[in-house]
């Protein structure tokens, strides 16, 4: 071992190693045992700098020893793709589109530096690689944003839309969303007409199929960004995903003859053929919900599903079932892998001859790739298909299906082809899973080798071994017992480091989930993917009705378990606002856990503890403005939100401030907006001072929520918080003479001395806003401005410059008479 003191990180490549073997780091073992007598330090140092110097002497020691410990035990590769992954996501957080030269200079340096280290201090090389490492995420980001460059549609317009559809979806409700590719926009040049475009028709658009020429009139716009800061980022997603413009079609399509489509195009029509095809034979086979759900499951396709059923599933904690994720992939393919197995071990004499196992896996993994085309390779599909191909690869080659280095290997590959997936919640949420049962069960299998050598019984041993006797019925007892409890870890484990990162993207909570899944994952596992395996392989014989009726009845209670968690449940479910600082404490707190094995894993509780002070003291945004400045709402307590929207068209973005906020009403209550008075040039909503108070307008009389003593009936004007949305530039004087806070879609009038505006050019710069408030300060005062909008970025500086403009332009438009 190297000496003590000679600082963190200080072990040279010629030292030795310092561990071998994982089983043996319990940090008494390995030649980590404590001293006999306790370390003082260096004598002539801890008598020159007293105390201070000898307990920075023992922190630096204790740091420095367990780097090395970690790093001995190949724990540094873990690290690479978290560093990546942080590349990944600063990248696209950046508030200006960094440079090219700028990223790839940063990575090669890096590398560089760390090639030059590779002889040296071993916590200086490993620092550097993951340096490289970070800046090689934030550069393969950076390419894919080059890649997928292409216009954006400038302003909503009405337009006559020709091209080839490139894909088909169906909604809920009877409509159909249709991509369309090779487009051609009637009044817009080549140069600045999208690449792709992403429209809903109504039904009649069903009959169109992938590959087909079509003409539509559409009304089109931009893509929309984020409904609210830290909500998700449609602009974003759909510009890598090549489509500049988003609308709805009016009437119904027109097939036209453009001549063949691309070869890609026709490669997708077969696929969409085939996925069509099969879906049609499923409903056959299979009616109604069950049928739905089970087209879900095989072919991807989820529009179907009746609303009511993904609502129930949502709150049980059920809904990862219905989109095919790494359960599903893992169930396919470890069922053709036993399968496959068994059979080629019932041929005698080849099981002892031949490596059946590496055949079975090897064989599973081209039905893997066949069910995620099947299944339509989204992002989440081959993600998970990324996973399973790199586990039946490790069992090919003898080696463990899933450890945590694995794990990294396939979130390297996921971030290779795609890395904006790492934005993703799926992509978030399962490899936080993942991470967590991967680390949970290496730690218990280390720790059983170690008793196993000691020849000391596990707790959980000791129990199951109370069971009587050895016979079958007592072994079965016992293999129930340790199934069970493997469910229980699972189930918890998973739903432990996912649920925070769920709460934060979806708002809502699951805290039932254990109880559901333990009671489905039985009928999940043995039932339903099974049932769905055997009835595509016996389709092509026509024999598919009964398989498919055993998967119905897998589903059915399936759906009756949600159902009855779900209404358990009730309003439990809803967490309204989460802080994003705290989540990412969180987090850090798992990695640190998991990825590391030295005494210094302890140091998690510190990120634990920050995450816990954070969620506690989190307080939620006072005022929700819309990215257009034309509908606002007011946090008027917990759970309750007063909204002015004159001009709502739709649940945007009004579902997700209610989501945010934790109110339980639905877009269209008409309660959220029954405290707002609304005339030609402005709508007011006044709101007593006193945080949490009910909310009244000024001569109204109306009241909403529970009723304060000091604030019955209407609330005193002078007392009062008054809002105002302008709807006209004109009336700015008037409108904004009592006001305390303004929204205006368009420029600041010059005349309105209020407390605090938002007008249309801080709209256009920062998007969608949320603005934390103290009301009770005369005149009230900003606290914090959250932005959902950089300008600086290629999928949102179109829709910037098309607000700006159309506030310059309505600002000079007269006003109507109040």
């Amino acid at each position: 071992m190297a000496e003590r003191g000679r600082g963190l990180g200080a072990r040279t490549r010629g030292d030795p190693p310092r561990v071998t073997d994982l089983d043996a780091l319990d940090f008494g073992e390995a030649g980590f045992s404590p001293p006999s007598e306790p370390y003082h330090g260096d004598g002539e140092r801890a008598g020159r700098g007293g105390w201070a110097a000898s307990l920075a002497g023992r922190a630096g020691d204790w740091l420095g020893t367990s780097l090395d410990i970690d790093l001995a035990a190949g724990r540094g590769f873990l690290w690479i793709p978290v560093a990546g992954a942080s590349g990944i996501v600063l990248y696209f957080a950046l508030p200006a589109e960094p440079s090219l030269i700028a990223l790839a200079l940063a990575a090669a340096g890096c590398a560089g530096a760390a090639v030059a280290l590779r002889a040296g201090s071993a916590g200086g090389h490993w620092a550097a690689v993951l340096a490289a490492a970070f800046f090689l995420g934030a550069l393969a980001a950076k390419i894919e944003t080059e890649r997928a460059a292409a216009p954006v549609l400038a302003r909503e317009a009405t337009l006559r839309l020709t091209g080839f559809v490139a894909d088909r979806d169906l909604r809920p409700g009877g409509r159909v969303r249709l991509v369309i590719e090779a487009v051609r926009l009637d009044r817009v040049a080549p140069a600045r007409t999208p690449r792709r475009v992403r429209v809903t028709a109504v039904a009649s658009a069903a009959v169109l199929r992938v590959g087909d020429g079509v003409r539509l009139l559409v009304r089109l716009s931009p893509p929309a960004g984020p409904d609210a800061p830290g909500s998700y980022d449609a602009a974003r997603d759909l510009y890598l995903a090549g489509i500049g413009a988003t609308g709805f079609v009016y009437g119904r399509p027109e097939q036209v003859d453009l001549g063949p489509p691309p070869a890609r195009l026709r490669l997708a029509a077969a696929i969409a053929e085939m996925r069509e095809t099969l879906a049609a034979r499923i409903r056959a086979a299979l009616p109604g919900a069950p049928g739905e759900i089970a087209v879900a499951l095989i072919a991807g396709e989820r529009g179907g599903i009746d609303p009511a059923i993904e609502d129930s599933m949502r709150a049980s904690g059920l809904t990862h079932v219905l989109s095919i994720s790494g359960l599903h992939m893992t169930l396919v393919a470890g069922t053709i892998l036993a399968v496959l197995r068994a059979g080629m071990a019932a041929v005698p004499g080849l099981a002892l001859r031949r490596p059946i196992k590496a055949w079975a896996a090897l064989a599973a993994l081209p039905a893997a790739a066949f069910y995620m085309v099947l299944a339509g390779s989204d992002p989440a599909t081959e993600r998970s298909f990324v996973m399973i191909a790199i586990a039946l690869l490790a069992v090919a080659l003898g080696r463990p299906a899933l450890t945590l280095r694995t794990v990294a290997l396939a979130a390297l590959a996921v971030m290779a082809a795609r890395p904006s997936s790492v934005l993703n919640a799926g992509f978030q949420m399962s490899f936080a899973a993942v991470i967590a049962l991967v680390a949970a069960f290496e730690a218990i299998a280390a720790r059983r080798r170690r008793q196993d050598d000691a020849e000391a019984p596990s707790w959980l041993g000791a129990v199951v071994s109370l069971g009587p006797g050895s016979g079958a019925a007592a072994k079965g007892v016992r293999f129930v017992v340790l199934w069970g409890f493997g469910l229980v870890a699972t189930s918890l484990l998973a739903g432990l480091a996912s649920g925070p990162i769920a709460a934060y993207h979806f708002h809502r909570a699951a805290p039932l989930s254990l109880v559901a899944n333990l009671a489905a994952a039985p009928v999940i596992s043995l039932v339903i993917m099974p049932a769905a395996v055997l009835s595509v392989v016996a389709m092509p014989f026509g024999l598919e009705s009964l398989p498919l009726a055993a998967m119905g009845a897998g589903i059915e209670i399936m759906v009756a378990i949600s159902d009855r968690v779900a209404a358990w449940t009730g309003d439990m479910g809803r967490v309204g606002y989460v802080p994003l600082a705290g989540v990412l404490a969180l987090v850090a707190a798992l990695l640190w856990a998991a990825l590391t094995i030295a005494p210094w894993r302890r140091l998690a509780l510190v990120p634990a503890s920050l995450a816990l002070i954070l969620f506690v003291t989190a307080r939620p945004p006072d005022l929700w403005v819309a990215a257009d400045g034309r509908m606002l709402a007011w946090r008027n307590g917990p759970g309750r939100l007063a909204v002015v929207a004159p001009e709502r068209r739709g649940e945007r973005p009004l579902s997700t401030w209610l989501a945010m906020a934790g109110d339980p009403r639905l877009p269209r209550d008409k309660s959220l907006v029954a405290a707002a008075r609304c005339g030609p040039v402005r709508c007011t909503l006044d709101v007593p001072r006193r945080e949490g108070s009910p909310v009244a307008s000024k001569g109204s009389g109306q009241q909403t929520d529970v009723t304060m003593p000091e604030f019955a009936g209407t609330p005193d004007a002078a007392r009062a918080l008054r809002i105002v949305l302008l709807r006209n530039p004109a009336g700015g004087g008037v409108a904004c003479a009592d006001a305390d806070i303004v929204v205006t879609p368009f420029a600041r009038p010059p005349d309105c001395r209020t407390a605090i505006v938002v007008d249309g050019p801080m709209l256009a710069r920062g998007g969608a806003l949320a603005i934390r408030v103290d009301n009770t300060a005369d005149p009230p005062r900003i606290l914090a401005v959250l932005t959902s909008r950089t300008i600086g970025r290629p999928w949102t500086s179109p829709t910037s410059s098309a607000l700006a403009e159309r506030g310059r332009r309505e600002s000079s438009e007269p006003a109507p008479a109040p």
